[in-house]
């Protein structure tokens, strides 16, 4: 039996449930992240509270409980569901009173299929919407039309994820991920003010890029760069580093992954074993 944390309780999932008059489920009023734990150990975590502490404050919704205190609830229900591999969904949102709601979802994590990684995933450019204004695509929220327009997208056209773009017709990100490309050794991705949430996984590359001294430029890309592009990889927590093949069909690059992608990879891989 599946258990979900709701305020404080662990209640069996198939009696879970939150109020109708939950601000998420009326205007899609909430915050939340997603997680991975890896061997029992949540990835990232400390940066994934920043981002919640500060998406929380700009929809003026109050966390009900202590960093430490959260840490404790995620082991917790990882426990409970004996979960060492999972994927964890935080959300808080609040009542029409004010008082908070904070649950705690976790799940066998199931990653992407090998051959994504050994041989590359294709990319496409969204068509049926643009992405988020600067303002709100900076906040993880539940109000997830847009994302969820570019999944049915994306499904509908057998790809591995999609890419937005904004008013300006720049590449800002993906349906779930943040996009970098490669041209002539040096990484580039587009700057946060072009309209994009600023991804976990993205802070730990653009780390560990610096790390292995390659060259990271933030600048506004637009479709022709990334066709252009010698490599070209997404990131994000369920998917880590995924490189791409093709994007609208059309190869990029000589080989997938690339050789800067294939380094990134094994850093990273380094950085999530330490």
């Amino acid at each position: 039996m599946n258990f979900t944390w709701i305020n404080g309780k662990l209640i069996p999932k198939n009696q879970a449930g939150v109020s109708v008059d939950d601000s998420a489920y009326l205007y899609g009023h909430g915050v939340f992240e997603t997680l991975r734990a890896m061997r029992g150990k949540i990835l990232f975590l400390p940066d994934h509270l920043k981002r919640l502490d500060r998406n929380a404050r700009l929809l003026s919704l109050k966390l009900p409980v202590t960093h430490k205190q959260l840490t404790q609830a995620l082991h917790q229900t990882l426990h409970k569901n004996h979960l060492q591999e999972a994927r964890i969904r935080l959300t808080l949102s609040q009542l029409p009173s004010g008082q908070p709601q904070l649950t705690l979802i976790t799940e066998p994590f199931i990653p992407y299929p090998r051959s994504c990684y050994q041989r590359g995933g294709k990319l496409i450019l969204i068509r049926s919407t643009r992405s988020d204004s600067t303002a709100l695509a900076g906040i993880k929220s539940t109000n997830y039309l847009t994302k969820v327009f570019a999944r049915q997208e994306i499904a509908k056209r057998h790809a591995v994820e999609g890419i937005f773009l904004n008013a300006q017709d720049e590449i800002t990100e993906g349906a779930s991920s943040n996009i970098f490309m490669v041209k002539r050794g040096i990484l580039y991705t587009p700057p946060i003010n072009a309209g994009l949430l600023p991804g976990v996984r993205r802070k730990v590359v653009m780390q560990l890029a610096k790390k292995i001294q390659l060259k990271v430029n933030e600048r506004s890309l637009r479709p022709k760069d990334l066709s252009g592009a010698d490599e070209i990889f997404v990131t994000s927590t369920l998917k880590d580093i995924l490189p791409i093949r093709s994007l609208e069909g059309k190869k990029i690059g000589s080989s997938c992954p690339g050789p800067v992608s294939s380094k990134l990879m094994e850093a990273y891989s380094n950085c999530l074993r330490s």
